[in-house]
C-alpha cells in the first residue's frame, strides 16, 4: 500500500512570503530590517494574522526585488 501526499490548500500570502523568503536565505529579522517594519510583523504575515497593507507591501516589495536581482 502506497502513501500518497495530497495538496488541497492553496496558498496564502504568508506561506508565499515564507516561501519567498526562505529562497532568498532571509531570516525573519534579515527582511525586516530590509522592509523598513518589525519582525514582529513579517511573523504575523507569516502566520497569516492580520498586518498593515503598507508592510505587506514592503515585504513583498523586498522579496521580489532580492528575487527579481537573482
Amino acid at each position: 500500500m502506497k502513501a500518497t501526499l495530497t495538496l488541497t490548500e492553496k496558498p496564502t500570502f504568508g506561506s508565499e512570503a515564507r516561501r519567498l523568503r526562505i529562497a532568498c536565505f532571509l531570516t525573519q529579522q534579515n527582511l525586516a530590517d530590509r522592509a523598513g517594519i518589525s519582525r514582529e510583523q513579517v511573523d504575523l504575515l507569516e502566520h497569516n494574522y492580520p498586518v498593515p497593507l503598507d508592510s505587506k507591501r514592503r515585504i513583498f516589495r523586498e522579496l521580489w526585488s532580492i528575487k527579481t536581482k537573482k
